[in-house]
């Protein structure tokens, strides 16, 4: 186990580093700050930490969660160890702790923000859940009232999904969309229903066909940036909670130790 100074007095920076938001907050005696985000370059990683974080306070400590590549993060750590004199620690997936049980056949290769969002939503209550993080792409993982993870889908996200289809057709390059229905009555809300249409119908897909297994509907929970564009299209219940990752990252830097 790794322990972490969790006095009073102690500083840690909390950072989620997504494949196009950075997100920080402070954690101080025990409450967390307001999240803050702006987006990175992942060709200079080390020019926007500095932007963003170069006027800070030194943290005791800097605990990352990071889906960026190994590259993004030797150059956090070679800035961290310039500019404070300190090591950051990465977060990886584990097979099982803080009540979620990885159903990865090696569970290091989920992504650790998959794996936060279930840290997360562990320790809020003990039924099933169905959590979809709609970023740069979509996630879908489902857990059981025992916090065994059932396994999950990814989808390209809603902008992947709109340059993909640009790039490889002859569909006008068109922005901007009004679309509010199934249906839609032009090319730009056509390509934006089809995107948002087939992510809910994939959801409700998973949600009915575990129901059995789970003996009842998971609660479903949605987080990411995009998961507003969800809201008119899903046909079952769900909340929204954008900061599912970093509140998974706060529950592992309260309890004070790691494995």
């Amino acid at each position: 186990m790794t322990g972490l100074d969790n006095n009073a007095d102690s500083n840690m920076l909390l950072v989620d580093i997504g494949n196009t938001n950075l997100k920080w907050a402070w954690l101080r005696a025990g409450r967390c700050s307001p999240v803050e985000a702006a987006p990175y370059n992942q060709n200079d990683i080390t020019a926007c930490v500095s932007q963003y974080w170069g006027d800070l306070e030194q943290p005791d400590h800097l605990l990352i969660a990071s889906v960026a590549g190994q590259q993004i993060a030797q150059s956090l750590t070679h800035w961290s160890q310039q500019q404070w004199s300190l090591e950051p620690e990465f977060l990886v997936s584990q097979a099982s702790a803080w009540g979620v049980k990885n159903g990865y056949r090696e569970p290091q290769r989920l992504g650790v923000d998959r794996w936060l969002t279930l840290v997360a939503l562990r320790q809020q209550e003990r039924g099933a859940v169905c959590v979809v993080d709609c970023g740069t792409a979509i996630t879908i993982d489902v857990m059981d009232a025992q916090g065994c993870h059932l396994g999950g889908l990814i989808l390209p996200g809603f902008v992947m999904m709109r340059e993909s289809l640009l790039g490889r057709t002859q569909l006008p390059q068109l922005s901007g969309s009004n679309y509010g229905g199934l249906l839609a009555l032009d090319t730009a809300d056509a390509i934006s229903a089809g995107g948002i249409q087939a992510t809910a119908a994939l959801i409700e897909r998973v949600v009915v066909e575990t129901a059995e297994k789970l003996a009842g509907l998971p609660r479903v929970v949605l987080t990411g940036s995009d998961a507003p564009r969800l809201v008119n299209a899903l046909k079952v219940e769900f909340e929204i909670d954008r900061e599912l990752v970093m509140r998974g990252l706060e529950v592992i830097a309260q309890s004070g130790a790691r494995p």
